[in-house]
């Protein structure tokens, strides 16, 4: 089996794309991995972000990632990262099922999305009388 060519490579559909009902939204969306200019795009998206935002680098992380990642039947983005704003106002338990799906196909959030949930867990009051 020999090398890939420059066409060969240019030419293949290789973002992989999985469908998502969504049964707050009564339908099915279309989440996609994204190509190396996207990342790039959402990676510096949230470094932007993360300088503004008092919440630091987890600001609007699943309403971007949403976004940088749903795409119509063609492949084509339905969302630009500016729109993140909005899709934050969403259901959040949507967006979870996104992300989740998202992040599984692009490999973005690994330990840094355990840090988020722990770090935004509510800690719990200690009730105990030290016994």
């Amino acid at each position: 089996m020999g090398f890939l060519g420059k066409d060969q490579i240019l030419t293949q559909d290789d973002l992989k794309k999985e469908e998502l009902f969504i049964p707050e939204w009564s339908g099915k969306v279309l989440v996609s991995e994204i190509s190396g200019d996207a990342r790039d795009e959402l990676e510096q998206f949230m470094a932007n972000e993360s300088q503004k935002s008092k919440e630091g680098q987890y600001a609007h992380i699943r309403a971007a990632l949403v976004a940088a990642t749903l795409v119509d039947e063609k492949g084509n983005r339905l969302f630009t990262l500016q729109d993140a704003m909005e899709i934050g106002k969403k259901n959040g338990q949507a967006l979870d099922r996104i992300f989740d799906v998202a992040n599984k196909l692009n490999k973005i959030y690994g330990a840094e999305r355990e840090d988020l949930e722990k770090n935004s867990e509510t800690p719990q009051a200690d009730f105990s009388d030290g016994e």
